[in-house]
Parts: structure tokens; sequence; C-alpha cells
């Protein structure tokens, strides 16, 4: 019994399957054509000269055009397999091809025998391509073990061949999808490990913000990914306003204009926006720009956007929403945490110069000391090839590197003339009590070697631990310059202010004794004009605060 005809197709992801079924009968001595439903040749077997210029002869493509056409739109019309005779030995098999429910053509197989290669029609055929018709017939006669017995035979094994075929190509394709599944799925873990992971670092939000669009861009099949952020979403994180993008595209400016418009048009439930246009204007290439918004507090405070698809599907797909979707939920988490952050470093920052300012004034000599250690030592910090963060770390150092001071009693501090030993003594304490002081502060972690060490000396007759050289964290030996230049550049109780031009050259004599030498060469090289603008503020700020006490 012969099976129900399978549900051939010429789509792409069926081609393999009718190719290799082509290769396979050709080797049975069967070549194959590709016919649409009009009869029209779409694919010649391929097969060289001379054999091939036969198949292709304007007598053999006529009688399998027509064997065709009878099978789609003659009276015998049919949808099943069928087997046709062309002429006395030689006979024409037809397998309907499919895509769905609907008939896209046939694939004809041409089967001949020893009687078909004497046929008249055989000797026209040959003649028509300007081929010998004997050496033909030597060539052909090895594949011409073909009857008319033997034709349901083949018929059915060509059709049993096929079946197999597209089972398997099935198989191989439901095999395929798993693994691109499987695929994704460890792309998209791997993805949200990685992102994770970085939200740690919650001191650069713009370099999470770029991290996370490169890695979206790395998993997805898009040409560029970005983010956008609206002023004010994400107060103190310092991405206010901020466009970032990963990979090259011809949209930046248009999406600089049109984001801040469309991030209120953002629905918070319903999310993703999939867009055609931006600003009037239809988006080129694959014509579709992914966004999904981050939300803080439940409001769009941004968007990721994604554009430029490639690959096989250049649509946006339910893969890439989810995905997108995932990632800009990290950014809301991450971003939450960040402004956090900003919040309670800016308060702890905040009470830390409160609390350092307060300790100057109480000496009207010492007013304003802790600020311009601070900017002196960012400079020098600067100078000795540090980067900007490394820089204002210094900077907070400076900042509280006198905070200990509070454990020092009023009236040492504010005392006129020189001290006594003992006075001094006390004074000496303040470094390690501003240590104690600070060291339960996870924010100043970083700062304490410069608040601990920034009196001892290179040559190791400071205090409190009289370290010297090198084993002198850099920190402390930068806050020692700074520290003591404002000092002498300062009127105090028991004496007044140096020139400048004393000062510097106190520093240069005390290279490689107080100071890192190094560091002394620097520190004479900087532009000073910011310090002496913010000595002379203190000034005014003292003057006023004078006048009003009076």
């Amino acid at each position: 019994m012969i099976p129900a005809p399978p549900r051939l197709s010429i789509t792409d992801h069926r081609g393999q399957a009718i190719r290799t079924l082509r290769e396979r009968c050709l080797t049975l001595g069967v070549p194959t054509w590709r016919c649409d439903n009009a009869g029209l040749i779409v694919r010649d077997p391929e097969q060289g000269a001379p054999v091939g210029l036969l198949w292709g002869s304007r007598s053999i493509t006529g009688m399998i055009s027509a064997a065709v056409r009878e099978a789609s739109i003659g009276p015998g019309a049919t949808d099943h397999p069928r087997i046709t005779e062309l002429f006395s030995g030689c006979w024409a098999i037809l397998l309907p091809e499919r895509r769905r429910r609907d008939r896209t053509g046939w694939l004809v197989g041409l089967a001949l025998s020893v009687q078909g290669l004497n046929a008249a029609e055989f000797d026209n055929a040959c003649q028509s391509a300007a081929l010998d018709v004997h050496a033909m017939r030597r060539v052909l006669t090895p594949h011409a073990k073909y009857t008319h017995a033997s034709m349901d035979a083949l018929r059915d094994a060509m059709l049993w061949m096929v079946q197999d075929l597209l089972h398997v190509e099935e198989s191989d394709q439901t095999v395929s999808g798993f693994t691109r599944q499987l695929s994704d799925c460890f792309e998209t873990i791997d993805l949200l490990y990685a992102l994770g992971r970085s939200m740690n670092e919650l001191t650069h939000p713009d370099q999470f913000v770029e991290h996370l669009c490169r890695r979206v861009r790395d998993t997805l099949n898009f040409g560029f990914v970005g983010s956008y952020f609206a002023a004010g979403g994400a107060p103190g994180a310092g991405i206010d306003g901020a466009l970032t993008i990963q990979g090259d595209t011809g949209l930046r400016r248009l999406l600089q204009a049109e984001l801040p418009r469309l991030i209120q048009r953002l629905d918070p439930d319903e999310g993703r926006l999939i867009l055609t246009e931006l600003c009037g204007t239809p988006i080129p290439g694959a014509g579709q720009v992914l966004m999904h918004p981050v939300l803080r507090a439940g409001r769009p405070i941004g968007v990721l956007i994604a554009g430029d698809k490639h690959g096989d599907d250049p649509q946006v797909s339910s893969y890439d929403i989810q995905l997108l979707e995932a990632a800009a939920g990290y950014a809301g988490a991450f971003i939450d945490n960040a402004v956090l952050y900003a919040q309670q470093k800016a308060l702890s920052m905040g009470t830390l110069e409160t609390l350092s300012a307060a300790i100057d004034a109480k000496d009207r000599y010492t007013c304003g000391h802790s600020q311009r250690v601070a900017l002196l030592s960012r400079q020098l910090a600067l100078a000795a090839g540090m980067s900007e963060e490394q820089a204002e770390r210094v900077r907070v150092a400076g900042l509280v590197h006198d905070i200990g001071k509070i454990g020092v009693p009023e009236a040492v501090l504010t005392k006129s003339g020189r001290l006594t030993d003992t006075e001094f003594d006390a004074i000496k304490k303040h470094p390690e009590i501003g240590h104690r002081i600070l060291k339960d502060l996870p924010l100043m972690a970083d700062v304490l070697p410069g608040v601990l060490h920034h009196h001892e000396r290179w040559d190791g007759r400071g205090y409190p631990h009289k370290i010297a050289g090198e084993a002198i964290p850099m920190l402390a030996r930068i806050i020692a310059l700074a520290d003591t230049f404002d000092a002498m550049s300062s009127n105090r109780s028991y004496r007044s202010a140096m020139p400048r031009a004393h000062v510097l050259i106190e520093i240069q004599k005390c290279a490689g004794t107080q100071f890192d030498p190094a560091l002394a060469k620097l520190f004479v090289t900087l532009d000073l004009s910011a310090y002496d603008a913010l000595v002379q503020s203190h000034q005014i700020a003292e003057t006023a605060a004078a006048a009003a006490a009076a």
C-alpha cells in the first residue's frame, strides 16, 4: 500500500531534505527536476555535460512540463504522487511539494529502461541537444535498469526516502531549537550573573550603565544598545540627562532629542515600546527600536534602548523583550542603591566636614585649615600621577586629617604662645584619636592611613609610630606636606605667617629629612592660585563672623 504523500516543502528550512533526495536519486540513475504548478521548470538536474545537455534539451523539458501541467490542471489533476509514461520505456514520477496545506509545485524523477534508450523520442532528444545518439546510449545504459513493473516500487522508495529525510531534518531542527534555547538561557544567565556581580560598584553608576549596555549588545543581535536617564531621576548618581550608546548608530541625535519626551509616554505597567519612527523619521535598517523603562519608586526615570537588529530574524522577538526587561530591572535596582549610597555618602561627608570645620573654628588661627590642606593634598596627588578618583580620596583624607583634635583639651588647642612638653604630648595624640573615631566608618577605611600617619617624618623622627621613608603611606606623605605648608603660611599664636618664598625654600630644605624628596620637588611647582583664593574666602568669612559677634 502506498503511504500518504509526504508534505514536501521548498521553504528554506526543508530545502536540505529535497537537495539530499535529488542527490540520492541521481546515484540511482534517476535525474530530477523541480517545477511549479504551471509546469515551469525552476531547477534542472545537477549533472554536467553531456548528460546534463540531454536533460536540458527542449524535447525532454517539454515532456516534463506537459506532465506537470496535466497533473496540476488537467482532467486527471491530483494532489497525490503519480507515474506518467513520457514515451515507451521512459517514465516520470511526480511527487507533490507542499507548504503547509498548499501544493507549491512538483518534484519530477525520470526513469529509463533499455527500451526507452531505443525509442524514437530518445533519438529526437539527442538530436535537439546536438548529441551523438550512440554515445548517449552507451553512457546511459548502466542506468536504464527500470521496467514498467518496477515503477511502483521506485515511487514508493522515493516517497519513503523523502519522508525519512524530512523526519531527520525535523529532528535536527528540534535539536537545533533546543540547543538555541539552551544557548539563549546560558547567555541570559551569564548576562544577569555579570550584571549582578557589577552591582556592588555603587561609586560609578556611569560605568555600570556602560557595562550593562555592552553586555546586552554582546548577548542580543542588535547593532546598538543604549540607555538614557532623565534629569532629576537619579539625584547624586551622576547620570542625569546622560545618553549612553554601545555600538554604531546614526540615530544618536534623534534619540537625544526624542527620548526625554518618550520617557513621559512610558507606562510603568505596560513597559516596553517598539518604535518604528523617531521625530517623524522612519527608523532605517530593521526599522524598529525596542525601548524598556528603567523604574525607580514605581515611575520611569530612564530607558534601555536596542535597535538595528540583524541575523535571521530582524524583528524584535519575545526573547529580546524579556532579556531587556530583565536588564532594565537590574538597572533600576542598581540606580536605586546608587542614589541611596550617594545620599549616605553626602550625609557622612557633610557631617565630617562640619565636624572638621568646628574643630578648626575653635582656634581663629586654624580657621579653614582642613579645607586648605584638602585642596593642596588633592593638587599634589594629581601632580604625583594619581587618578581623579584617587586624588578625591586624598582630598577627603586631608579634610579629616585633624579630626582627632576633638579629643584634645580645648585649652591646649587655643593656648596662646608655645606649648609645654605635656601639652605637646596631648597634641601628638590626635592622629591616633582620629584613627579611632573613623575606623568603624566604611566610607573612611581607605583614608585612615593618612589620618594616622600625617605627622610621620621621612627620617623616622615623627609620630605616632616613628616610621620612615616609603614605609610611610603615600597618603600620609602627601598630607604632611600640605599640612606643614598651610601651617607655615598661616598666622599662629606664637608667630606670624612666613612669606611664600621662605615657605617654599623651607620645604626644599626639609626634603629628605621631614618630607618625601620626590613629593617636595613636585610641591614647589604647584599652582597655588586656588589655595590663595581659598585663604581669601576664609579671611572674609572670619571677618564677617567677628563683625557679627561684635
